[in-house]
């Protein structure tokens, strides 16, 4: 059977479930993403190692802007007061 997204927005749904899963659990990306792909793909096993790769790069690239947000928006703060 080929794999198959429930949704037109499954793929980001994934994507943000992924790295919502791996910031508040602590548990490490690729793990997250195991656990996200059964909410959103109607047969999460067939999936190709292309599109695992690719759905891990997008998650750590969020990953990482959530983190730099983060760090920018406290040394504003420092900043002003």
């Amino acid at each position: 059977m080929r794999f198959r997204w429930i949704r037109n927005s499954s793929r980001t749904g994934c994507i943000s479930a992924t790295v919502t899963r791996s910031l508040l659990k602590h548990v490490d990306i690729e793990i997250a993403l195991d656990m996200s792909l059964s909410h959103f793909a109607v047969n999460p096993e067939s999936i190709s190692q292309l599109e695992r790769k690719r759905l891990l790069k997008e998650a750590k690239a969020e990953l990482k802007k959530i983190e730099e947000t983060r760090r920018g928006g406290t040394s504003r703060r420092r900043m002003r007061g």
